[in-house]
């Protein structure tokens, strides 16, 4: 009997099932999205009208709904970021990991602060603290007789916004590579009489050049997707992006549905195309600066510049952490928002917890918190076992099919979440399960978005462990139960866990991809932050936006703590 007759073995049915899962999770979504942008109906899964198939919408997307523009904006406004970003990311891992500054352990930490910060927290703290007319910074600047130049709703003030909270992505990737050196490079330079600055530049960025690339890329595809920056800061300068447009296609009546599908596909084929120009230039090149001596950089001494450099990287995390949230406390205690001047802004009279106070009482703030604790805690539990099967099939297997599964849990990090969420719109409200209303729509769209962090979180964490150990269990007699949670599981664990903080941390904070998912009854905390800034309620963003942080810094610290008494257990 020849092998395309023979009966489906468990193995390839294993392999069988997790694509078809992740098939419809990932790619039934995008499939749908595809198909509708060239239809003139709704799209409908499983139902499509293959008889109107149009260009039409591509045509009032590009001729009459200034996409030049849309892109032209959308594009200046991610480089501007991108290279914020990079500049910033890199030039705290240079000091944090490669010179002598005080508290350089200490710069580690807080480097990587501004990635707990929900981007829609972060515009909401920005708005407040550099709109042209009431932001505070300007109110201060005119109070001591100075031009007040601060405009958050223009080019580079987005770009400011988007390169202090994408920084940390490029110091993780260049610290990383930082550490990885082999210092005989740079001792060689310094033999034959190059300088400090000279073997920073001529050596030591080179040699991290594909991290700097890599994470520059990255950055770019994150910025381009963007949703939440851009309608909170973009619109009120009149600067129009792709992903608010597509978000007012569908939410502004009459709702272009189509138009909206045509406008998402080219945000994918963007996307996309970075993606793989992020992988094909990686590829040719060879950055090899591992060389397996053991040996690890000496720092950098800095002289008497030292304490400069450490005053001005701890000077930044005060300026973009603890500065913006300042900023929603004082909001958030004010009885009102009328403040035109100084004496205004310190007038004791006006501090109040009122708003607090109104903020939980409101039964739709109420739900809210509690839909998304659910849709956090679901989408824990259902995507760390999904993406636990698959780092298992890809990395400890050898089963065929594992490359096309690997392919497919990664795909979701070239499609923008609000594709993510608009895809299920369409697809979902058409299968017979009835889930479409629920926050099952929410908890599976974000389990499709958050496959490529949860799926190479616990993948780093797999390779790690030897084959011989689960060999071994078996040759005594063990079985594959047995071994998994016995042997696999164990040793795994933290990369599971970190695995399942993250999950918690990115769906407690995601805003982009439920936007077109939920209802009266299924909407997440993000999403009535964003609701209440839109009526003008800025009084209760502040104070939601205080609570959000404090609920995300809370999940961190009992994951850390959870993790740390597993290992000491272990």
């Amino acid at each position: 009997m020849s092998s395309l007759s023979a009966p489906l073995s468990p193995d390839r049915f294993v392999v069988a099932t997790l694509l078809a899962l992740l098939g419809v999770l990932i790619v039934v979504p995008v499939l749908t999205l595809v198909v509708g942008s060239f239809l003139s109906s709704p799209p409908r899964a499983l139902r499509f009208d293959w008889s109107g198939l149009t260009l039409a919408n591509y045509r009032e997307v590009i001729a009459q709904g200034g996409f030049e523009a849309l892109l032209a904006t959308t594009l200046a406004a991610a480089l501007i970021g991108t290279a914020g970003a990079v500049a910033i990311g890199t030039v705290l891992a240079w000091l944090a990991v490669r010179t002598d500054v005080p508290g350089r352990r200490l710069l580690e930490i807080v480097a990587i602060m501004p990635m707990f910060v929900p981007p829609l927290v972060g515009a909401f703290a920005w708005d407040i603290l550099a709109s042209p007319r009431s932001g505070i910074m300007n109110i201060v600047l005119r109070a001591l007789g100075l031009p007040d130049v601060v405009n958050i709703y223009s080019f580079g003030g987005v770009g400011f916004v988007f390169s202090i909270y994408y920084a940390p992505y490029v110091y993780l990737f260049v610290a990383a590579a930082l550490r990885n050196m082999d210092p005989a490079y740079e001792e060689a330079a310094a033999m034959s009489g190059a300088g400090r600055a000279r073997a920073v530049v001529g050596i030591t960025l080179p040699l991290v050049a594909p991290a700097v690339l890599s994470s520059g890329l990255l950055v770019f595809v994150l910025l381009i997707q963007l949703f939440a920056i851009p309608a909170v800061l973009g619109e009120p300068g009149g600067m129009h992006f792709m992903s608010v447009r597509i978000w007012e296609l569908i939410g502004f009546a009459p709702p272009k549905v189509n138009q909206a599908s045509a406008l998402g596909v080219l945000l994918l084929v963007i996307t996309v195309a970075l993606v793989l120009v992020q992988y094909r230039v990686l590829g040719q090149k060879s950055f090899v600066t591992v060389t397996g001596k053991g040996l690890r950089p000496q720092p950098v001494a800095l002289g008497g510049a030292r304490w400069l450099l450490a005053a001005l990287g701890f000077g930044y995390i005060v300026f973009v952490v603890l500065l913006p949230y300042a900023a929603l406390l004082f909001i958030a205690v004010r009885k009102n928002l009328f403040y035109a001047t100084l004496p205004a802004i310190t007038d004791p009279a006006q501090l109040s917890f009122q708003h607090f106070a109104v903020a939980f009482a409101d039964p739709v703030v109420r739900l809210s918190l509690a839909n998304s604790l659910t849709v956090s805690l679901a989408t824990l539990l259902v995507g760390s076992v999904l993406y636990f099967a698959v780092a298992y099939t890809v990395h400890r297997t050898q089963l065929p099919g594992r490359r096309a599964l690997d392919l497919v849990a990664v795909l979701p990090v070239a499609i923008p979440g609000l594709i993510i969420g608009l895809g299920y719109l369409w697809s979902w409200i058409s299968f017979p399960i009835g889930i479409y209303g629920t926050l099952w729509i929410i908890i599976l769209a974000y389990i499709s978005q958050f496959s490529p962090q949860g799926v190479r979180a616990i993948s780093g964490a797999l390779v790690q462990i030897h084959p011989e150990l689960e060999e071994s269990s078996r040759l005594c007699g063990a079985g594959f139960g047995y071994t998994l949670r016995r042997i696999v599981v164990p040793l795994a664990w933290p990369g599971i866990l970190s695995a399942m903080i993250l999950l918690l941390i990115l769906s407690f904070r995601e805003l982009a991809t439920a936007l077109f998912l939920y209802t009266s009854s299924t909407q997440v905390f993000s999403l009535t932050m964003f609701d209440f800034w839109l009526r003008g309620s800025t009084n209760l963003v502040a104070v939601m936006a205080l609570v959000q942080t404090v609920i995300l810094v809370l999940m961190v610290v009992i994951g850390q703590r959870i993790r740390r008494q597993q290992t000491i257990l272990a």
